[in-house]
Order: structure tokens, then C-alpha cells, then sequence
């Protein structure tokens, strides 16, 4: 039986599978509109790389200098379609180019080693030091795929973190059934990715992999199975409002969180917790008898504040107190930063400055 005949075809039918389910996703209309588009591009660029996995391109036919990899675009592409799906306010921003740089680097890597095939004679010699190396790399290694695969973990680990911050997972409270696939699918990701790696390493040091990769059709058919998987779950919920959903949890929690500012409030100002340099967030969240994380909630969700700028603002607030009351005229500014609760003069004079715009010695100036 002609294994690789038959992984071609199985290849080419997963191309056009992919072209025409991204067709389908792109023209969804909203809610899930954002999501499905970036579903349906990870589509398009995957049918591309089967197809020309199962082309078997040659380095002696002109269409190798023509069509690249793109091997590390997925996981960037997989990580934005989660985010577009459980975040409710998110859009497109300019920094979210960043993902995207790994993908620049395969571009430029790959084109400057197919350009080696211009100056290669046959001989090693033909090359310079630095073509002859980049092309054992990444003709004869699994660099590639291993590259690959650890980006898709990456992206995973963090697509990951988005559903279990958007369904609850933090507060211990139960995914909701309408993201459990989502995080079912991204299991099997991370799983494909670790046995991708473990593959690769163990034939490149064991076997021989420059002549024989032969788990190359295999990944490909993993990784086209493991997006059909994904396509099909997302177009089967091209309508349900996940947004609304989450939205509606996201405002009940903020309602049981609200319940403890009071509380949070009173032990900073009557207990004056502030003042001790090495206060913890485990240390506050004790004081008002809530869990840590439950803390952080209420910080980042409610008051829009890490935890070191929730503190510091009343350090800063009690630190001008003082500077401006005739009361401490015998206190130099370090005694006052300490008494507030900094450590240092250099974060004092820094965190004054930031918050109020002027410098300690300014404010104690303008008193006169």
C-alpha cells in the first residue's frame, strides 16, 4: 500500500474541506461575526499549507521560491479566534501585531533559505557559513515543527487563561456548558503540540530525520482534523450569543463583589494598612475576610486598579496629609515616606510625582 499517495489525497480533500468551510464561517453575520472570521482565515491558511504539504513541492521547481510555510502563523490565528469568542468588549488593536512576529521571522528565515539554492553547486562550499547552517536547520531538522508546535502551546496556554478568566474558572465556580468545548478542543491542542515536540526530538536524535521525516503527513492530518473539530463547534454556534451570556454573569458577579468595598474601605482607612511596606494582597484579602483572588476582582474589575495603585493612592494621599499639616514640620520627607508606607525615597519621590503630578519637594514648597 503507497502510504504517501494515500496521505496526499487524504491532504488535498482536507484542502478544499478547509477552503469551503472558511468560505462558509466568513460570510456569518453577528453575534459571532469577529470570531468566525478569524476561524475561517486559520481555515484558509491551513487548506494552503495541506495543499502544499500534499504537493510535495521540489527545491527544483519554481514553485518552492513561491510558496512558504507559514507554520507559525496558527497559533496566533487559533488564539484570536478564542478571544474574539469569550471577550465581550474586545477589538482589534494595534499592539495585537505583536502576535505576528513569529510569523514575520518564518518568513524572513524561510526566504533566506530557499534564496541558498541560487549559489548551491552541490558542495558545501558553495554556500557561506552562515546559508550552509540555516539551511541544515531548516531543511534537515524538525526546527520547523518543533517552532511550530511551541507556539501553538503558547498560544493555547493562553487561550486557555482567556476561558477559564471569562467563565468563571477563578472565582471556583463551574465553566458554563456553552465554553466547555472550547476548552475541551484547546486540551487536545496542547496535547498535539507536546507529542508533536516529543516526536520530532525523539527521531532527530534517535533516527534519521533529515532523510526520513516521516511523521510529517501525520501531523498535518492531526492538525486538519483538530480544525474541522474546532470549525464545525464554531459553526454549529455561528449564532448563539456567547457574549450576552457572559455579559450577564460578569454583571451578577460584579453586584457580589460590590458587597465587600465597604468593608475594603473602612479596614484601609481605620485600620491604615497602607502604612506597612510589606503589605500582601493575601494580607488585605484576610482583613475583610475574602479570598485573594476575589480581592483581585474587585480591584481590576470594579475599581479599574492593580493592587500596588489601589495601596500607593493612599499612601500618597496620607503622605500629603503630612507634607501639608504644620503638625509634621519636624519630619524630613523620608520620615514622611515611611510613616506613609514606602520603602524608599526613590519610590516615594517616583509614585508622588506620578500620582499627583508634582514632586514631594514641590507640594511642601506651595505650602510656603
Amino acid at each position: 500500500m503507497d502510504w504517501p499517495i494515500i496521505f496526499r489525497m487524504l491532504l488535498f480533500f482536507g484542502a478544499l474541506q478547509g477552503a469551503v468551510m472558511g468560505g462558509m464561517l466568513w460570510r456569518t453575520d453577528e453575534p459571532q461575526r469577529r470570531a468566525n472570521r478569524f476561524l475561517a482565515i486559520l481555515l484558509f491558511f491551513l487548506s494552503y499549507r495541506l495543499l502544499m504539504i500534499g504537493m510535495g513541492v521540489s527545491y527544483t521547481s519554481w514553485t518552492y521560491h513561491v510558496f512558504l510555510e507559514y507554520n507559525w502563523l496558527y497559533g496566533a490565528l487559533l488564539y484570536f479566534y478564542v478571544r474574539a469568542y469569550v471577550e465581550t468588549e474586545w477589538r482589534w488593536r494595534r499592539r495585537d501585531w505583536v502576535h505576528f512576529i513569529p510569523v514575520a521571522i518564518e518568513f524572513l528565515f524561510a526566504n533566506f533559505v530557499k534564496i541558498q539554492n541560487f549559489y548551491w553547486d552541490g558542495s558545501r562550499d558553495s554556500l557561506t557559513w552562515l546559508g550552509a547552517e540555516a539551511y541544515v536547520l531548516w531543511m534537515h531538522t524538525p526546527f520547523q515543527l518543533i517552532i511550530f508546535a511551541g507556539v501553538i502551546l503558547f498560544y493555547t496556554y493562553k487561550g486557555w487563561q482567556l476561558v477559564s478568566k471569562e467563565g468563571g474558572e477563578e472565582t471556583g465556580q463551574l465553566l458554563p456548558a456553552s465554553l466547555q468545548w472550547i476548552r475541551l478542543i484547546l486540551l487536545a491542542y496542547f496535547a498535539f503540540g507536546i507529542l508533536v515536540i516529543l516526536v520530532g526530538l525523539v527521531d532527530y536524535l534517535f533516527f534519521n530525520y533529515a532523510f526520513n521525516p516521516f511523521y510529517t503527513y501525520p501531523t498535518y492530518l492531526t492538525l486538519a482534523i483538530l480544525t474541522y473539530w474546532l470549525a464545525l463547534q464554531g459553526f454549529a454556534r455561528r449564532k448563539e450569543p456567547i457574549h450576552e451570556r457572559l455579559k450577564t454573569l460578569k454583571e451578577d458577579k460584579r453586584e457580589e463583589l460590590s458587597q465587600y468595598l465597604p468593608d475594603l474601605e473602612r479596614v484601609m482607612r481605620e485600620q491604615k494598612l497602607y502604612t506597612e511596606p510589606t503589605l500582601s494582597l493575601a494580607t488585605l484579602a484576610e482583613a475583610i475576610q475574602i479570598k485573594p483572588y476575589q480581592l483581585t476582582q474587585i480591584l481590576n474589575r470594579l475599581l479599574k486598579q492593580s493592587f500596588n495603585d489601589y495601596v500607593n493612592a493612599f499612601r500618597v494621599e496620607e503622605a500629603v496629609r503630612m507634607i501639608q499639616s504644620s503638625d509634621y514640620d519636624h519630619y524630613t520627607l523620608l520620615s514622611i515616606a515611611y510613616e506613609s508606607g514606602f520603602n524608599s525615597k526613590a519610590t516615594f519621590n517616583r509614585i508622588v510625582k506620578k500620582m499627583t503630578g508634582k514632586s514631594p519637594n514641590q507640594i511642601k514648597q506651595e505650602r510656603g
